[in-house]
């Protein structure tokens, strides 16, 4: 909830590239659970309207799993003002499916950390600069990101793409 960020990634040819990105800074001090959650969702919703008339394919975001509500609450508040901006165009999040090492499948409203990381680097522990390094591989985007989120906002639709099959190293 402090700074979410988001990415459009576009696939052309089999090349996923940035269209864009961006992000937001909430101020825990100073500012309220409800006016972060609600600067948030105006944050998305100003985003998605520049982007809707194209549509999009998929909608992902990543999954997050506190230790305690004190750790969940921002972020399901976070959560629940992106969903409704998707939903102002009528979108909607789309849940990441993966299989187990037992070939068991599993579904998640989100992709986790160290499986983003897995897929785009090929390391689940992989660090900030690695994540961001292996975004600029993948799509060749040669600009700076200003803050690790948009970074993270591209691996994670880099991830949800790769799992999906629709791109491939």
């Amino acid at each position: 909830m402090t700074q979410p960020g988001v990415a459009i990634i576009e696939v052309k040819r089999g090349k996923p590239v940035i269209v864009d990105m961006s992000y937001i800074t909430t101020d825990s001090k100073t500012q309220t659970h409800g006016l972060r959650a609600d600067l948030i969702e105006s944050w998305a919703t100003v985003f998605i309207a520049k982007h809707a008339k194209k549509g999009f394919d998929y909608v992902t975001r990543e999954d997050f799993q506190g230790q305690s509500s004190t750790q969940n609450y921002p972020v399901m508040a976070a959560w629940s003002g992106c969903e409704r901006a998707v939903e102002k165009f009528g979108f909607k999040f789309d849940k990441f499916t993966y299989t187990l090492k037992n070939g068991r499948k599993k579904t998640a409203l989100g992709i986790g950390q160290s499986q983003v990381k897995l897929l785009v680097t090929g390391k689940g522990k992989a660090e900030k600069s690695e994540v961001a390094q292996a975004v600029r591989d993948w799509t060749g985007y040669d600009g700076e990101f200003e803050v690790d989120d948009m970074s993270d906002a591209a691996a994670i639709g880099l991830a949800y793409l790769i799992n999906e099959g629709v791109i491939t190293k």
